[in-house]
């Protein structure tokens, strides 16, 4: 009986019945005794998210048999889909000695690598992989990927397009390119490409999203409207593209710009939708309709983790940290509150818990610059000297003047007017994002630096290259012990991951803030008013002061003082923030993240 169940199972995965599939090898699993049905069984598994029953039976299956590449290729796929990067690719590894002239399993390998920002083997595994099949548009995509997040943009490029002339038909060498176009700021371009991607695969959200993006950046207000319509036509719940509509909304000031949210919200009340709905909200300083939201999803969805994190960010808002910290202990869930638990006893002075919650966020993840500006504030706080290494603001701040790099014998203050020019033009939004860190100014979008056939941008990108990468080089011989997270977080290659341009008005700032998926940040100084000067702090960029409330107000520990052609360096996850000045002018800054190559693309 059970054979024969089996084998129907087998025919229903070939005809692509997953669920059935699945339901099937439930009724017989344990009596699965043939290689090829316990194989057929771990990928079923597999295919419908049941790692750990795919996990289970693939163990049973090793102790059966001599191990194959596909056995290895499919552990590996497990291991990847739960964020085992490092047993994935060892898995992989192993499958492709197995099996050299495979071209799937190097094209596995390169992703897992790839996932992991190891780039350089990434292009080795997927070299292998086209020697062997030079059509193999998923492997000639993937390598266009690793080009773009090495910067090499026109190889990058070269890539997609040769996989567009393979298989013309297929969406995704299309989108790629576009995602490639909008990074380097050319929109005509990526409209084309993303365009054709949804010409194939209407379906496809990502290219809507970026399809939008790229028509907001670009201006156009009525095709921006069309567009975000379109899409909600399609999907109507997509979480993402209802975000950045209501987003777009705020940004024109729209009567209602809460009518995307409002409209998914009575059709589809999901968990994930009442996240971005009520952190939109917040955002906005709507507290009457947050609480509102709140009572709705309790109805819906009683007070379950996501409505609990919600209640912790409301409460935190309005300065109830005592509320916070009675909602934690009562809560069952508390263990995934860790990181309100340390902002609620920073505000009252337990800085000892806080010290504690933020010790176990940044062991569990050591490389999130959040967690360990967390831990640096808390060190602070107890006066512990340990704060002094993860500050050592002469050791990790770089202040240089970019007249010292003289580029083909051309200085900043030479190209400093059609700099500015042409850095105006990209400011194409009105306002910066809410999400962003930026209050009164706007924000280029794309990558700045990616524009590099701008000469400007790219003697700009050159002149500050010629003098942080020697920075960099020293710090590795500096007094900064082996376990200093700038050291443990030294990125092989250091790449310019992100950059932009932003400009703010007279009372324009910046909020306290960090840069979560950099190593080092940055703020080149193009243009500065003469507003800001030696007479006050206006305009200074503040260093160390946190954007949370502690019970001993902390100041700022170290500010610099703009000056036009200045570039300052600091880690990533040093707070930071800008003064607001008086008086007319706008201040011009670029900024970038150095750290490991961006996947973005």
């Amino acid at each position: 009986m059970s054979l024969k169940t089996a084998d129907r199972a087998i025919d229903a995965l070939q005809r692509g019945e997953l669920k059935q599939a699945a339901n099937l090898f439930d009724q017989c699993r344990k009596k699965l005794s043939q290689p090829s049905h316990m194989h057929a069984c771990t990928a079923t598994y597999f295919k419908v998210g049941r790692y750990g029953d795919a996990q289970v039976m693939l163990k049973k299956l090793i102790r059966q048999v001599n191990i194959t590449p596909q056995i290895m290729s499919l552990s590996g796929d497990i291991n990847k889909a739960t964020g085992k990067l490092d047993a994935a690719v060892k898995d992989y590894r192993q499958a492709v000695a197995m099996a050299p002239q495979a071209a799937e399993l190097h094209y596995n390998l390169a992703l897992a690598l790839f996932a992991k920002a190891n780039i350089v083997e990434a292009k080795v595994a997927l070299e292998r992989a086209l020697k062997t099949r030079p059509d193999y548009v998923k492997a000639l995509v993937l390598l266009g990927r690793c080009l773009a997040a090495t910067e090499q943009f026109d190889d990058a490029e070269q890539a997609f397009t040769k996989a567009i002339k393979i298989e013309p038909n297929n969406y995704l060498p299309h989108y790629r390119l576009g995602r490639l176009h909008a990074y380097k700021g050319n929109t005509a371009k990526a409209t084309e490409s993303l365009g054709a991607s949804l010409d194939i695969n209407q379906q496809l959200m990502p290219a809507q999203e970026a399809l939008i993006l790229n028509s907001i950046y670009s201006g156009e207000h009525q095709t921006t409207a069309a567009l975000i319509e379109a899409s909600l036509t399609i999907a109507p719940n997509s979480e993402s593209i209802i975000a950045i509509a209501t987003d777009w909304a705020i940004e024109n000031k729209q009567d209602n710009p809460y009518h995307y949210y409002d409209k998914a919200w009575q059709t589809c009340p999901t968990a994930n939708l009442f996240k971005d709905f009520i952190n939109s909200l917040i955002s906005s300083s709507d507290s009457s309709r947050a609480e509102i939201l709140m009572g709705e999803y309790e109805d819906h969805m009683g007070k379950d983790l996501a409505w609990e994190s919600a209640k912790l960010k409301i409460l935190e808002t309005q300065g109830h940290y005592e509320e916070m910290i009675s909602l934690i202990k009562c809560s069952p869930r508390r263990s995934q509150h860790q990181m309100y638990s340390c902002l609620a006893n920073f505000a009252l002075g337990h800085y000892g818990t806080s010290y504690d919650c933020a010790e176990k966020l940044h062991h569990s993840q050591p490389s999130n610059q959040y967690y360990l500006a967390l831990l640096t504030t808390a060190l602070r706080c107890l006066g512990d000297k340990r704060y002094e290494q993860l500050a050592d603001y002469n050791k990790l701040v770089l202040q240089a003047n970019l007249d010292t790099q003289f580029i083909n014998s051309v200085r900043f203050s030479d190209f400093k007017t059609d700099l500015i020019a042409h850095l105006n033009q990209l400011h194409v939004t009105r306002r910066a994002p809410l999400q962003q860190s930026v209050k009164g100014g706007t924000q280029t979008p794309g990558n700045l630096f990616a524009q590099s056939k701008s000469p400007l941008i790219h003697t700009l990108k050159q002149s500050i290259a010629d003098i942080s990468q020697p920075f960099f080089s020293r710090l590795k011989s500096t007094e900064l012990n082996d376990s200093h997270p700038i050291i443990t977080g030294f990125p092989d290659t250091p790449y310019f991951h992100a950059s932009w341009s932003i400009r703010t008005a007279e009372g324009g700032f910046h909020k306290s803030h960090i840069h979560s998926k950099g190593w080092y940040s940055s703020a080149c100084y193009i243009d500065v008013p003469e507003a800001i000067s030696d007479d006050s702090d206006a305009g200074y960029l503040m260093l160390g002061k946190p954007p949370f409330k502690t019970k001993n107000e902390l100041d700022p520990d170290y500010s610099i003082k703009p000056k036009a052609g200045s570039l300052v360096l600091f880690p990533s996850y040093v707070w930071h923030a800008t003064q607001p000045y008086q008086g007319k002018g706008n201040r011009l800054v670029v900024a970038f993240d150095v750290g490991a190559p961006n996947l973005f693309v």
